[in-house]
């Protein structure tokens, strides 16, 4: 059997790496990331199984060169990526990795929080550009006391809400189901955006999720407010976005997410603005951890499906 791997991550961790030479004859791993879909494709019917990461799109069209593809494995929790219909048409496993890097994201989302509060990008560039506290345009400001608006209620967020709480912050959530979460404190959006100094956004792209944050829920902020967003860039409406960016310089933003320069949000929010590169869920410890999951997953689906 074959496996073809887009991410040479996952082959540089050993136990990873040993599970799949014993349960498959032949590894094939991506030249070059960028080419990884085309790679695959290129392999045709010799692939029985893949693993993935969130830059890897997986639709019909994809499926069609892979008729021999029987399980797919996804770093990573989301799966907006992944053409979940046809898939499952073809019969092919799925295995992603849900709540495995929730620390690692909800530690960076709380690090976005407090680097927006606490001025921390401009304190830097002040003080190379030695003008010491001269160069600050505005101080720091505390978190103790604020109201915190997540949105979302699964393990990235769950993860988050006793960090800010040690912090001496409230919490309010959103959620389309809050009749499934009991335990935790909900609310509507415009009670959220209304009254919340800061905003945490922990939801899936799905259709329903897709620009949910839009130019009326972003001018209900007050004054000062900050909005991190640690999920997909598509959360939030991005001509809704500049509107608002143009109307409030009050607000700050940070993302966590890919192409967030060529795409223009950068240029649009300026120097009120936090980014990274759709890093916050893989940290070292992370990673690995997803490669296990995955890497298990897979081997365990093919090895169930295999000819006794």
């Amino acid at each position: 059997m074959t496996v073809f791997v887009a991410l040479a991550d996952v082959i540089d961790n050993p136990d990873a790496r040993a599970a799949l030479e014993r349960t498959f004859s032949t590894v094939v791993v991506a030249t070059a990331r960028e080419h990884a879909v085309t790679e695959l494709t290129a392999l045709g019917d010799t692939v029985d199984a893949a693993i993935i990461g969130v830059r890897e799109r997986i639709d019909a069209g994809v499926l069609v060169a892979l008729p021999r593809l029987r399980v797919l494995g996804s770093l990573g929790a989301g799966t907006d990526h992944l053409d979940l219909v046809a898939l499952a048409d073809r019969g092919v496993r799925v295995i992603t990795t849900p709540g495995v890097n929730a620390v690692s994201v909800a530690e960076h989302a709380l690090m976005m929080i407090l680097a927006l509060a606490k001025r921390a990008l401009h304190a830097h560039a002040a003080v190379v550009a030695g003008q010491d506290r001269g160069g600050m345009v505005a101080l720091p400001v505390e978190v103790r006391g604020r109201r915190v608006g997540v949105l979302g209620a699964g393990a990235t967020a769950r993860a988050l809400i006793p960090l800010l709480r040690a912090l001496g912050m409230d919490v309010l959530v959103w959620t389309r189901h809050p009749d499934r979460h009991p335990d935790l404190p909900t609310a509507g959006l415009e009670e959220i955006f209304g009254g919340c100094s800061i905003i945490s956004a922990h939801l899936p792209l799905t259709p329903h999720t897709r620009g949910l944050v839009n130019a009326e829920l972003l001018r209900l902020l007050p004054l000062g407010a900050l909005v991190v967003n640690v999920a997909r860039k598509e959360i939030i409406d991005s001509d809704g976005l500049r509107a608002v960016v143009a109307e409030r310089l009050d607000l700050r933003f940070a993302v966590d997410d890919f192409g967030l320069a060529d795409d223009g949000t950068v240029a649009a929010v300026g120097d009120r603005g936090l980014w990274s590169p759709h890093v916050a869920g893989i940290t070292v410890e992370a990673s690995a951890a997803m490669d296990d999951v995955v890497v298990r997953g897979v081997v365990q689906a093919v090895t169930s499906r295999s000819p006794q």
